[in-house]
C-alpha cells in the first residue's frame, strides 16, 4: 500500500463517522492533494532554515578566536627622551627613566635618569638623552673620557666605528671594564636636532672567558636597529 492509499482509506474512514452527505472519491482524493502540498511546503521551509544555518557554522568553525590576551606591546616610547624602541626577539623594557639627566658624568644602568631594557641570555642596554652644542665627534670625545673617570674605563677604547641609529650618524665604542678584565662594555653615541643620543650596553652576569662577546654584540645591534629618533 502507498502513501496516497493510505491516506484515502484514512479520510474514507474519517468520513464514515460524520453525518450522512454524499462522499465522492474526488473530493477524497483533492482532499490528500491539498494535505501533501502543505506537507511539501512545509519540508521545504525546513530545509531553507537548514541551508542558512549550516554556512553560518562552517564560517564561525573555519575563523579561530581572537587573542584575549594581546600580551605586551613590541614598541615603546621613551617618556623622558621621545625616541622610540621596537623591540627585537629577546628584548623587553625594564623600567622607564624617573627622571630627566643633567649631562654630567658617565651614566650606568642603575641610575634613575636612564632608560632600562633586559635583552637575550642576560644583556641589557640603557639610553639617556641631553641637549648639546657639540659635533658627534666631540661629544663622542666627551663620552670616552666621562667613561674613563667615573668608570674603571681604558682612557682609549678598544673599538670606535661608525655606524647610524635611526638613520642618523653614530660612533659605537667597545671597551674592556676594567682593561683586561674580558668585561665588555658597548656604548652607542649620536647628536640629532641639538641632542645627544647615549646607549650603552653590557652583560653583568658574564665575565672574562664566559663572557660570549659575540652574542652580546650581536644582540646590542639588534636592539639599536629598532631605534626611532624623535623628529
Amino acid at each position: 500500500m502507498n502513501g496516497m492509499d493510505g491516506q484515502l482509506r484514512g479520510l474514507l474512514e474519517a468520513a464514515a463517522g460524520e453525518p450522512p452527505h454524499r462522499v465522492s472519491a474526488a473530493a477524497v482524493r483533492r482532499r490528500v492533494i491539498r494535505r501533501r502540498a502543505a506537507e511539501y511546503v512545509a519540508a521545504a521551509a525546513a530545509v531553507a532554515a537548514i541551508a542558512v544555518i549550516i554556512p553560518v557554522g562552517i564560517g564561525a568553525l573555519g575563523r579561530a578566536p581572537g587573542p584575549s590576551n594581546p600580551g605586551p606591546s613590541r614598541v615603546v616610547t621613551s617618556r623622558e627622551y621621545g625616541y622610540t624602541e621596537t623591540f627585537p626577539a629577546g628584548w623587553r623594557l625594564a623600567r622607564q627613566a624617573a627622571q630627566r639627566w643633567n649631562g654630567q658624568g658617565s651614566p650606568g644602568d642603575g641610575d634613575p635618569f636612564v632608560d632600562l631594557f633586559r635583552g637575550p641570555r642576560g644583556v641589557e642596554a640603557w639610553a639617556s638623552a641631553t641637549p648639546t652644542k657639540a659635533s658627534l665627534a666631540a661629544y663622542t670625545a666627551m663620552v670616552i673620557r666621562a667613561a674613563h673617570a667615573n668608570h674603571p674605563c681604558p682612557a682609549v677604547p678598544q673599538t670606535n666605528q661608525a655606524i647610524t641609529i635611526g638613520g642618523a650618524p653614530a660612533r659605537l665604542l667597545g671597551m674592556q671594564c676594567a682593561p683586561g678584565s674580558g668585561f665588555l662594555v658597548e656604548i652607542a653615541v649620536t647628536v640629532h636636532h641639538g641632542t645627544a643620543f647615549v646607549f650603552g650596553s653590557q652583560n653583568p652576569f658574564k665575565f672574562g672567558s664566559q663572557n660570549p662577546r659575540k652574542a652580546d654584540r650581536a644582540a646590542f645591534r639588534n636592539f639599536l636597529d629598532g631605534i626611532r629618533l624623535p623628529r
